[in-house]
């Protein structure tokens, strides 16, 4: 794929063997940033905070546990601006100054006193603040400096959610259990300030080239520009399938430890068991991402969605050992790993990096679309029957739509054809 490396003008040879030799650091920078950005980190790091702030301030659960809807909004919103800053700004300078905003609201957080109002707005300002540290930024430079392995290190970078959902409770946990929630707070602020600026400032602050190719009319960026995505039936089709996609993977995950007590098992006991839900999602996005620089993606996709698909359905619906449902988390924890991969994945591969933020920000959009239309709406399936067999059938049903959805994509555009 001559030109689209990290050397910038097409015709430049690039030893692509040595990527992840010469983009290391790029690799690790991006990886710390995924794991300690705005909605991945509030939302690791809450639940340590539900008990005591119920126990400090009288606060329910619940209104401790909306603070993840007000950063989620937050995000949606500031979403499609991050994207058109991506394809305009230095990158680097918008990581690095997301992270320390990201940083001051924890610290923040740690000040507050006993208004839940502004409790929500501290987390509707993170999500502000922090725009810069969405995935779109860090997927960004990931594809354009990598080529030939550029599905493993997305894979890579995005396993930083995974890593973020077992280190992030217990790192945050030692300090609220020893020294209160406060200390807390700040404790969690140090992740982007103390680790993911330095690994930012070291290997981030690189310009990105133009991705171009040699056209017949000369040299020209490859890919679409956002008016042309939006007349593409291959961009709405994207938007529906991760919709549902990101709906079925956030109501799994939302349920998964409440579904395991209610079949007998121990709550420290079933914590332990959704572990495993999280070391596959990690291993699905590493996976995924090295199979997807060898093969065509939509087929690929299927192939890990309709399985979850299953394993979603029969985990409410069958009797199983607890080796089996072992099994039957881990498929499923591969298949929510798959779909965060793929989407970044798929909009160079359809789309281009011509207006890769822009594009990605719109779909990403549907994403957190789907995972905040998904916590209530499993909550009312939940609450009528009393059984998550309802709620775990429409995740199955989405995990499936949404695999027909990416099968039907079609091959991939030439790059004649990204244009306009």
């Amino acid at each position: 794929m001559p030109g689209l490396g990290p050397s910038g003008a097409g015709g430049d040879t690039v030893v692509l063997d040595e990527e992840f030799r010469r983009e290391g650091g790029t690799l690790l920078a991006a990886s710390l940033g995924i794991m300690s950005s705005c909605t991945v980190l509030a939302n690791a790091s809450l639940g340590v905070f539900v008990i005591p702030l119920t126990i400090e301030f009288g606060w329910s659960r619940q209104q401790v546990l909306t603070a993840s809807s007000f950063v989620i909004g937050g995000a949606l919103f500031i979403t499609f601006i991050v994207g058109w800053l991506t394809d305009r700004v230095d990158l680097g300078k918008l990581i690095i100054g997301s992270q320390l905003g990201l940083g001051l609201t924890f610290c923040a957080l740690a000040l507050m006193g006993n208004s839940l109002w502004t409790f929500y707005a501290i987390y509707v300002l993170m999500a502000v603040l922090a725009g810069g540290t969405l995935p779109v930024t860090f997927t960004k430079i990931v594809a354009v400096r990598f080529v030939r392995h550029r599905g493993l290190a997305t894979g890579v970078t995005l396993s930083g959610t995974g890593l973020a959902s077992l280190v992030v409770p217990p790192y945050a946990g030692y300090f609220v259990n020893g020294y209160g929630w406060r200390t807390g707070f700040l404790a969690v602020a140090a992740l982007p300030i103390c680790l993911a600026m330095p690994a930012a400032y070291a290997f981030l602050r690189r310009p990105l080239p133009t991705p171009r190719i040699r056209g017949s009319d000369g040299t020209t960026i490859y890919g679409m520009t956002l008016a042309a995505a939006l007349r593409s039936w291959r961009f709405w089709v994207i938007i529906v399938a991760f919709l549902l996609a990101s709906g079925a993977a956030a109501g799994m995950a939302l349920n998964l430890v409440p579904l395991l007590i209610e079949r007998g098992f121990a709550p420290s006991r079933a914590a332990n068991m959704a572990a495993v839900y999280g070391l596959t999602v990690i291993g699905g996005r590493v996976l995924v991402g090295s199979l997807a620089d060898r093969f065509w993606v939509p087929p690929l996709a299927f192939a890990f969605l309709t399985p979850a698909a299953i394993a979603t359905y029969f985990i409410a619906a069958g009797s199983f050992n607890i080796w089996g449902i072992l099994l039957l988390i881990g498929i499923i924890g591969l298949g929510s790993g798959a779909e965060g991969d793929l989407l970044s994945y798929l909009v160079p591969r359809y789309f281009g990096l011509r207006a890769y933020g822009a594009i990605f920000a719109a779909i990403f959009a549907s994403y957190i679309a789907g995972v905040a239309i998904a916590a209530p709406l499993f909550g009312y399936a939940y609450d009528t029957s009393k059984t998550y067999l309802g709620a775990m059938t429409m995740a199955a049903i989405g995990w499936q739509i949404s695999a027909f959805l990416l099968l039907g994509l079609g091959r991939y555009p030439k790059w004649s054809e990204l244009s306009g």
